[in-house]
């Protein structure tokens, strides 16, 4: 079974892909529809910024991070500890 730190940054890759396809997709429309090149580029880059962020949400909300573990409690005085201290 795979680490949670390898599913987390097999998930942000995925996420990023996905943006840079629909920031691709969303510049080649905006594009298509007759905008100038620096209007498509914005919107593509507006996009792959928006989906990005998003998917990085989804990210954390899914696979959290691992909780670093907590201090551990000192142990219990041994039998002869409890005993010299009670003489």
């Amino acid at each position: 079974m795979p680490s949670r730190q390898t599913v987390r940054i097999i998930a942000v890759v995925i996420a990023v892909l996905l943006a840079v396809v629909i920031g691709l997709g969303a510049g080649i429309v905006t594009a298509a529809l007759g905008a100038s090149a620096l209007v498509a580029v914005g919107a593509g880059g507006g996009a792959f910024i928006a989906i990005a962020t998003l998917g990085m949400i989804i990210v954390v909300y899914l696979v959290p991070p691992a909780q670093p573990p907590s201090p551990a409690a000192p142990p219990p005085p041994s039998p002869s500890q409890t005993t010299a201290a009670s003489s």
